[in-house]
């Protein structure tokens, strides 16, 4: 496997972002089975149409690309394609309130020859506020269609960069002939994190926040002097036109929120000292620690969006080993532990506080975000709670509830169609609505001996064996083999390559209820990069996205199980 023989971080970054996409389940199917309508009704389904509020053997009428009606006693229209409900729970589609979603890296600009003056340049100082989200995107990213199957229907999507890469946009998560079609809103915020500019001012967050009130306090002041020359030139000297400072402007007016990307507890503390010194109307995502800051979460009316991602739990010590602990180790357990519980109960904890929270996929694969959700369920966050974050709450912060969040006549028809409750373990998505498009996804057969995981006996364990996997690199298609085995209770696996690339053992094998994950590590340049691959099992095929957290990039991996095996 190429990726195995990379010698630079450069040459992986490179590599997988221009890796081609490998087809999805889902088939787009956006005028419906009729090519003269684009009318649906789904008939006799239970509605949720907000949070709390559910409808039983409803029907939901979208045309057009609106909800047309909703209720227990609609006429279905006669030239409606009718989906039937029976069984099946609809929802309003999920918001994601901070995401890279659609957005395409671009390459990093050559080290410039005045790096260590006072003001480097700005595109390498990465203070480019003029760029927008539009800049980056791209119709056939792949993460278009992994977030969409995962329920999301509409994202606020930000460009790749440092400290200010520029405006995010709310962009709808359908296939589309060009980027135009997919902006539901641009330019809604100015992006903003705390990445400086290696071997460079800014290059560190009391640089970053330096640099960011200086950058404000002379937006407002020619602001004023813009906005005085409009009104009467005559006697003033014109302004000079920088791109950079007229990025702030909407800023300063507060018609443009500013949205920080911000995990740690010190990170949003410092974006909040922020606003209250310069006064914007700000929005924090991403952020992954957040059980001590609801009171002023509330207190400020800052808008969050809480990272989707989450650690793995601890494994817990058992048997011998657990015997063979001294109490200094257990403790420390107790303490990994508690730091855990803390971690997945903070959704519930803020929702208990009565923080209206969405939810940001930023730093996560789409693959484990509703597994993530169920384990924040399980941590005392409740389902309806769960839900607004992801629909309604999520709507409100952007700005965008008139138009979105529920299931309601007169609003976009984002929306999902699920086999059973979609907070219950086993459920599965069968057709997504994108502004009014639909998406028809295969509903995978549970087998009889346990939820799509077979045997534990490695004799007829449905994933051991050797598996052929291919995807696409930019050097051409890339095959090798996964070759899985069993020691007792676990797994254990190596990679190989058809180019004649080393080995790879395979990491942390797990295959339970249908999906199967693993990791491997390569070598880049004497740094390890982890690349972790999950994905479902259906029969001999493996349906799997490889992510690469370094670069918060995933990309689509195939394999077949071998014959006779």
């Amino acid at each position: 496997m190429k990726l195995l023989l990379t010698k630079t971080i450069r040459a992986v970054f490179l590599m997988l972002l221009t890796v081609c996409t490998i087809g999805l389940n889902a088939q787009s199917d956006p005028t419906g089975e009729s090519a003269v309508t684009r009318t649906f009704a789904i008939t006799n389904a239970t509605v949720i149409q907000a949070p709390g509020k559910e409808l039983k053997g409803a029907t939901v009428v979208i045309k057009n690309g609106l909800i047309e009606a909703v209720g227990t006693n609609v006429t279905v229209p006669k030239n409606a394609q009718v989906i039937d409900g029976k069984d099946m729970f609809v929802y309003a589609a999920f918001i994601d309130g901070l995401a890279n979603t659609g957005a395409k890296r671009p390459e990093n600009m050559p080290r410039p020859n005045n790096l260590f003056s006072p003001d480097p340049p700005n595109d390498y100082a990465g203070i480019t506020p003029e760029h927008s989200l539009l800049d980056q995107l791209d119709i056939e990213s792949n993460t278009i269609g992994s977030m969409r199957k995962e329920g999301f229907a509409i994202s606020h999507s930000v460009p790749f960069g440092r400290m200010l890469p520029g405006a995010g946009s709310i962009i709808l998560l359908g296939d589309k002939k060009h980027a135009d079609d997919l902006i539901l809103s641009k330019d809604v915020s100015m992006f903003t994190q705390f990445a400086g500019a290696p071997g460079a001012y800014p290059g560190n967050v009391l640089g970053i926040m330096a640099k960011y009130r200086n950058l404000y306090r002379n937006a407002e002041n020619n602001k004023k002097h813009y906005d005085s020359y409009a009104q009467n030139p005559s006697g003033i000297e014109r302004p000079e036109r920088d791109r950079v400072t007229e990025a702030f402007f909407p800023v300063v007016t507060k018609q443009q929120p500013v949205m920080f990307d911000v995990s740690g507890v010190l990170e949003v503390q410092r974006a909040m000292r922020l606003q209250k010194e310069l006064g914007f109307k700000l929005m924090v995502g991403n952020v992954k620690q957040a059980w001590d800051l609801g009171q002023m979460f509330k207190d400020n009316g800052t808008g969050v969006f809480l990272s989707l991602d989450l650690p793995d739990a601890p494994k817990e010590a058992k048997g011998k080993e657990k015997d063979e602990m001294t109490d200094e180790t257990k403790r420390l357990e107790a303490r990994k532990m508690d730091f855990y519980k803390k971690y997945a109960g903070q959704a519930g904890s803020l929702a208990t506080m009565g923080v209206k929270f969405g939810f940001s996929s930023l730093d996560v694969t789409s693959s484990k975000v509703k597994a993530n959700l169920l384990t924040m369920i399980e941590n005392g966050l409740s389902e309806n709670d769960a839900l607004a974050a992801l629909t309604t709450n999520a709507a409100g912060i952007l700005g965008i509830d008139k138009i979105a969040g529920t299931v309601e006549a007169g609003k976009i028809a984002n929306v999902i169609v699920s086999n059973a409750p979609f907070f219950t373990k086993d459920s599965q998505i069968k057709f997504m609505f994108v502004d009014g498009d639909k998406y028809d996804f295969e509903i995978k057969e549970k087998t009889a001996a346990g939820n799509g995981n077979r045997s534990a006996t490695a004799g007829n364990d449905p994933i051991v064996g050797s598996w052929t996997y291919t995807f696409e690199t930019p050097q051409g298609e890339t095959t090798g083999k996964m070759i899985i085995g069993k020691d007792g209770t676990q797994y254990t696996g190596k990679l190989t390559s058809n180019d004649g690339g080393p080995d790879n053992d395979m990491q942390e094998v797990s295959f339970v209820n249908g999906t199967l994950s693993f990791s491997f590590s390569i070598d880049a340049g004497g740094q390890s990069v982890e690349l972790v691959v999950t994905g479902t099992v259906t029969g001999k095929q493996y349906d799997a996205e490889v992510s690469v957290s370094a670069f918060n990039f995933s990309t689509p991996l195939t394999a077949t199980k071998d014959d006779g095996q």
